[in-house]
C-alpha cells in the first residue's frame, strides 16, 4: 500500500475518530446502561418488599411485623433478602443482621454498602432502604446484590474486548472510505489531466446516486462539454485565420515585389524593399500565431510519427550550419543512438529551428551554439544552449509569455512568439520547457514523455 499523503492522513484519521469515538460512546453507554438496569431491578426489589412489610405493620401493629420478618427469615436466614426491625429505643427485635449498620438515614432511596450477617463468609454488597415507621421504631429491608461483582468485572472485560475489536476495525473503516474517496478522486483527476494536456474525449462516469461526487462529475462534464465547444470554435476561427489572411499577405507580398522589380527610384526601391521586409515578418508572425493556437487546441497529434532524434538534430545542424558560419557561430549536436519518440516532427523542427535562431540572433559575443538529447528519469530532455549573455532569472517569465519581449523599446527584431511557439509544441506533446543558466548563456530544454507518452488526439 503506498504511503499517505499530509491531507490524506489527516482524512484518515478524521475518519477514524468520527467511526472510534461514536462506538466507544455506544459501549460505554451499553456498559453503564446495563448495570443502572440491574441496579435500578435490585431497587426495585427492596421497596416491593419494604411495602410489603409496611403493609403488615399497619394491618397488625409491631407484633405482625415481627411476625412476618420471623417467617420469612425461618426456612433461609442467609438468603438475598437482608431483615432487620428495631424498635424506637434501638432495640433490635427481629432480623438476619447481628448488629444495626452504623451510618444509616432515614431515607426515600436506595443505596448499597457492603455487610457481613452472621454466618456469611465474608462482607457483601447489600442494596438497603432504611424506613421510620409511625411509632418511631425503624425497618430495615435490603436484598443481596449477588453476583455484582462478578458482573461488573464482566461489563469491564467485555467494554475492553469490544474496545481492542473496535479500534482496528474503525481504523480499517477509515482506510476503507478513504481509498474509495481517494479512487474517485483520482479517477477525475486523471481526466483532468488528460484535459490539461488536450484530449478533450475523457468524461466521469456517473452513478444512478445524487451524491457529491455525481453532482461534482455532472458539472465536471459541462465544463468539458463547453470547453470542447469552444475549441471546435477556435479550429474553425484558426483555419479561417489560415484561410482569410494568408492570402491577402501574399497579394500584399506580390505587389509590393512587382513594383520593386518596376521602380527606378532608388529612395522609392528602398521603401519598397522594407514594406517587403515587413510583410514578410507579418506573414511569419500570423503563421507562427496561428501554428500556437492549433497546438494549444490539440491540433496535429494524428501526425505522431516516431522519429530517431539524433536524426532530428542532425538536420537542423545541416540546415543551420551554413547560416551559424555566416555569424560567427559552429553548431554540434550530440544524442545517443535509438532515441525514438513519436513526435510531430515538422511542429518539433520548426520548434528547435526558432530556438537556434533566437540564438543566432540574440547570443551577442557567443561563438558555439550546442545540441543534444537524453533520457532522465522517465522523461526525454531536448537540448539546445549557447554561451551568449543567456536571460535572467526574472524575466524568463515574460520570455515564454506571448509577445513577450525583453527589449521595451521593441526596437530589436522579432515577434515575441518563437518561445511560445516551442512551449505550445512541447505541451502538445505532453511535455514542457525549461530555460536555466548554461553559464554563460541560455539553455533550453524541451522535456518530452519518454516512450511516447502522448495525449491522444481529442474527439
Amino acid at each position: 500500500m503506498r504511503g499517505l499523503s499530509g491531507s490524506s492522513a489527516r482524512l484518515a484519521a478524521l475518519l477514524f475518530v468520527a467511526i472510534f469515538v461514536p462506538t466507544l460512546a455506544m459501549l460505554g453507554f451499553m456498559s453503564y446502561a446495563s448495570a443502572q438496569t440491574l441496579a435500578s431491578q435490585r431497587a426495585t426489589l427492596v421497596t416491593e418488599l419494604r411495602d410489603e412489610l409496611v403493609a403488615e405493620y399497619d394491618g397488625g401493629g409491631p407484633g405482625s411485623l415481627t411476625g412476618a420478618i420471623r417467617d420469612r427469615l425461618r426456612y433461609n436466614p442467609l438468603g438475598e433478602e437482608v431483615l432487620s426491625y428495631r424498635s424506637a429505643k434501638g432495640a433490635v427485635l427481629v432480623g438476619n443482621l447481628g448488629t444495626w449498620p452504623a451510618g444509616l438515614g432515614s431515607r426515600s432511596h436506595w443505596l448499597t454498602i457492603r455487610l457481613q450477617r452472621p454466618g456469611d463468609r465474608q462482607s457483601r454488597p447489600v442494596v438497603l432502604l432504611e424506613t421510620v415507621l409511625p411509632d418511631h421504631s425503624t425497618l430495615l429491608t435490603g436484598h443481596v446484590a449477588s453476583g455484582s461483582a462478578e458482573l461488573n468485572a464482566a461489563n469491564q472485560w467485555a467494554f475492553l474486548l469490544a474496545l481492542l475489536v473496535a479500534g482496528p476495525v474503525s481504523l480499517g473503516l477509515a482506510f476503507v472510505l478513504l481509498r474509495v474517496i481517494e479512487r474517485r478522486v483520482a479517477r477525475i483527476a486523471l481526466i483532468a489531466e488528460r484535459v490539461g494536456e488536450g484530449d478533450l474525449s475523457p468524461r466521469v462516469e456517473l452513478g444512478q446516486g445524487d451524491d457529491a461526487f455525481a453532482r461534482l462529475g455532472r458539472g465536471f462534464n459541462a465544463m468539458l462539454d463547453k470547453i470542447e465547444a469552444l475549441v471546435l470554435e477556435l479550429r474553425l476561427v484558426t483555419d479561417g485565420l489560415a484561410h482569410d489572411l494568408r492570402s491577402p499577405v501574399t497579394r500584399l507580398q506580390s505587389v509590393i515585389e512587382r513594383a520593386a522589380a518596376r521602380q527606378v527610384d532608388p529612395e522609392a526601391g528602398a521603401a519598397l524593399e522594407t514594406a517587403q521586409q515587413e510583410a514578410a515578418s507579418l506573414q511569419a508572425m500570423l503563421t507562427t500565431a496561428i501554428q500556437i493556437s492549433r497546438a494549444e487546441a490539440g491540433i496535429g497529434r494524428d501526425r505522431f510519427a516516431p522519429a530517431e532524434l539524433a536524426t532530428v538534430l542532425d538536420d537542423l545542424v545541416e540546415i543551420y550550419g551554413p547560416l551559424a558560419e555566416e555569424s560567427g557561430f559552429t553548431i554540434a549536436a550530440e544524442a545517443p543512438p535509438g532515441l525514438v519518440l513519436p513526435v510531430h516532427r515538422e511542429l518539433l523542427g520548426q520548434a528547435l529551428g526558432n530556438l537556434i535562431e533566437n540564438a543566432l540572433r540574440y547570443a551577442e559575443g557567443g561563438s558555439r551554439i550546442a545540441l543534444g538529447a537524453a533520457r532522465e528519469d522517465g522523461e526525454v530532455a531536448i537540448v539546445v544552449a549557447d554561451d551568449g549573455p543567456g536571460i535572467a532569472a526574472g524575466q524568463r517569465h515574460e520570455a515564454l509569455r506571448r509577445f513577450g519581449r525583453l527589449d521595451p523599446s521593441r526596437h530589436a527584431a522579432g515577434s515575441g512568439l518563437g518561445l511560445s511557439l516551442v512551449e505550445a509544441a512541447a505541451r502538445l506533446h505532453g511535455g514542457r520547457i525549461e530555460l536555466e543558466d548554461a553559464r554563460p548563456g541560455l539553455l533550453v530544454r524541451v522535456i518530452l514523455p519518454d516512450g511516447g507518452k502522448a495525449p491522444a488526439s481529442p474527439r
